[in-house]
């Protein structure tokens, strides 16, 4: 029953929700109105999945809105298609960037890594948290101070965005001194997506990146995951990654508009 967010009198929504995992949830009034999956890291909660009844969203909103103020939740982020933007501004939400999800086969590859390659674990997580800081600490970005990218690591690396694949994420550098970061999640059998990628600014533009998401493609196929799909979403405006993704043979299939609100 702790898996239902607020309590859900159905036992067989509680059961599905366990076997997805601690970061999805049922949205409850006299009966289940709707089903989301969020990254919950105070004052924060990042929905990256909302599922209800296109009838009832006049009261999913604010109902949604009301529990998460209780969480003492105050910056609230959902990524929505792009036909539903209007419904989502009419409640208060702002746009705050497009993203963009590029897809493609893993294959094998022989690429030699520029920087020794490590499996980054739990242990690395304050060394990675640093790294990502600094990747981000001169944009206007959710990730420019220390608390929050330590968050979004533990996040990953604790399993509530998917399985995190250890042995398929790598690190650039010499540990303790890590230059670039490739994490990857399990979101289904046969999907696997990028989490994080993030390089040091004084490395950009070297090849990490590349050989990292290279490095993961090649164990993932290796290792007979049984993985069909390599993912990565991007800002739209991002034109380095695109560029990067394009030419490592991604192509985009899908399109999210991230929206946000404050409680």
């Amino acid at each position: 029953m702790d898996q239902a967010f607020p309590h859900s009198n159905s036992t067989e929504v509680s059961r599905a929700l366990a076997s997805l995992g601690d970061s999805w949830y049922v949205l409850a009034s006299d009966r289940p109105i709707a089903l989301f999956k969020a990254e919950i890291s105070h004052p924060t909660a990042n929905v990256s999945t909302l599922c209800y009844d296109g009838a009832l969203f006049e009261s999913v909103i604010p109902t949604l809105r009301e529990d998460l103020r209780r969480m003492r939740i105050t910056d609230f982020q959902v990524d929505v298609p792009p036909g539903q933007t209007d419904s989502f501004l009419s409640k208060g939400f702002e746009t705050h960037a497009v993203l963009v999800r590029f897809s493609r086969v893993p294959r094998e590859t022989k690429m030699m890594p520029i920087l020794p390659l490590m499996n980054p674990t739990e242990k690395e997580i304050p060394t990675l948290a640093k790294l990502m800081y600094e990747a981000y600490a001169k944009t206007k970005s959710a990730y420019s101070d220390a608390q929050s990218t330590e968050n979004v690591i533990r996040n990953i690396m604790s399993g509530n965005l998917g399985h995190y694949i250890s042995g398929a994420s790598f690190a650039s550098g010499a540990f303790p001194k890590l230059e670039s970061a490739c994490l990857l999640t399990r979101v289904s059998p046969t999907e696997v997506n990028v989490s994080q990628v993030f390089t040091h600014p004084l490395y950009r533009a070297r090849g990490l990146a590349t050989t990292e998401i290279a490095s993961a493609m090649d164990r993932l196929v290796k290792e007979g995951e049984g993985v069909t799909k390599l993912t990565v979403w991007s800002p739209e405006t991002n034109d380095v990654m695109k560029r990067l993704l394009t030419k490592m043979g991604f192509a985009p299939d899908k399109r999210a508009v991230e929206m946000t609100s404050k409680i």
